[in-house]
């Protein structure tokens, strides 16, 4: 019982970046499973404030615990107690009707307080992001009214938005190695109280988690490798080009059921500014992904066509989406021209593809849309290995 209520509460951490949501769920998941009558997330700093509270209401006690890698348990009334974990100046409280294994449950909680001090700054840095777009997102509005609109304050805008996107993309990569480490860990110490352990059991359970860990740093370089600034172009082939897209956004369509395919020449080299061409093919991309499902399509299919002709390199991407509908399909790589809602949609994302292809790549951008689908068309010279405008 006590690793399954462990096993559902790390699962819970994990389900989203929303920090008032993952803590709800958090709490929630353990007072449901421990038979708590009620659960509490405060701040103490400056002074005590309650956040969140679960099932049954109760006063905060005078005094909170100051073991900060433990935990302590309070009488409240004769038949009631109340479970203290603290984290840092923030405190998870349970309250009990009885004192039968707090001090199992308080041991079992305190054993993921670091992934829950790990998610809780994730979701603070989301929402300290999202408030920093919504801050340029005004900055920029004001310098349009004037027609004063600086195009490095809009790069970094886009770049954001889909700094946004690629965090919550880390979760979902994350989220299944974290779950594997965290419950062979558990289980290594099971065996190990229990007298259980075998060199060998134990042997093949460090080795899996030395690849799980491996895996995470990989990820994390992967994703680190496309926001870091490269002014330099970059020799560099489509089949890479296809692997950094899939390990970037490729759990994401997974999740959406989308088929995203490669054919074409993969091997031809070319020199270019990858990360910027990068952030064209995942702006396009994420696009379809939305109009997959505004239009519930029943089978999305993503292909992505490379051919070499001469000097030049083109890329195709195609998708079955429903296309675009033909009085806005001219407007589309206008500056805030956007089919989204103001909460999923900037109206930067196309626009920004066209500044980087035809000022900072020397290419060109095309479109073109039927009731099937919609296809976007960007060639570049295969050797930019010249001075050009980086927005980086």
């Amino acid at each position: 019982m006590i690793k399954s209520i462990e096993y559902q509460c790390i699962n819970a951490i994990g389900n989203s970046l929303d920090l008032d949501k993952m803590l709800t769920e958090v709490i929630s998941t353990f007072v449901q499973l421990s038979d708590a009558i009620g659960g509490a997330y405060i701040i103490t700093a400056p002074h005590p404030t309650k956040i969140i509270t679960i099932g049954k209401e109760f006063f905060l006690p005078n005094t909170l615990s100051l073991k900060i890698d433990s935990y302590e348990i309070f009488p409240i009334e004769q038949t009631e107690y109340l479970l203290d974990i603290p984290i840092d100046n923030e405190h998870f409280l349970f309250l009990f009707s009885h004192n039968i294994d707090l001090d199992i449950m308080g041991s079992m909680f305190s054993n993921f307080r670091i992934k829950l001090r790990n998610a809780i700054s994730a979701c603070q840095s989301v929402e300290e992001l999202h408030t920093k777009n919504a801050l340029l997102s005004n900055q920029v509005i004001e310098e349009k009214s004037i027609n004063k609109i600086n195009e490095k304050l809009i790069v970094d805008q886009s770049r954001m938005a889909i700094m946004g996107e690629m965090i919550g993309m880390i979760a979902h990569q994350w989220r299944q190695p974290i779950t594997i480490i965290g419950m062979v860990a558990n289980n290594l110490i099971l065996d190990i109280n229990l007298g259980e352990s075998v060199n060998e059991k134990l042997l093949d359970d460090l080795e899996l988690i030395d690849k799980q860990v491996h895996y995470l740093s990989q990820t994390i370089d992967d994703f680190r490798n496309f926001f870091r600034p490269n002014k330099l172009p970059q020799t560099c082939t489509p089949m890479q080009i296809s692997k950094e897209i899939v390990t970037i956004i490729g759990k994401n369509l997974e999740e959406h059921k989308i088929t995203l395919s490669f054919i074409g020449d993969m091997e031809s080299t070319f020199i270019s500014h990858k990360n910027e061409l990068l952030q064209v093919f995942l702006n396009i991309l994420s696009n379809s992904k939305d109009a997959f499902n505004e239009q519930h399509t029943e089978f999305p299919l993503i292909t992505f066509h490379s051919k070499v002709e001469g000097n030049l390199i083109q890329f195709i991407i195609q998708d079955n989406a429903g296309g675009i509908p033909p009085d806005i399909i001219s407007h589309i790589f206008e500056p805030y021209f956007s089919t989204k809602n103001a909460k999923n949609g900037t109206g930067l994302g196309l626009y920004m593809s066209a500044i980087i292809i035809e000022k900072h790549l020397g290419g060109t951008i095309s479109v073109a849309s039927d009731h099937l689908g919609s296809l976007f068309s960007i060639t570049l010279p295969i050797n930019s290995n010249k001075d050009s405008n980086s927005v980086y």
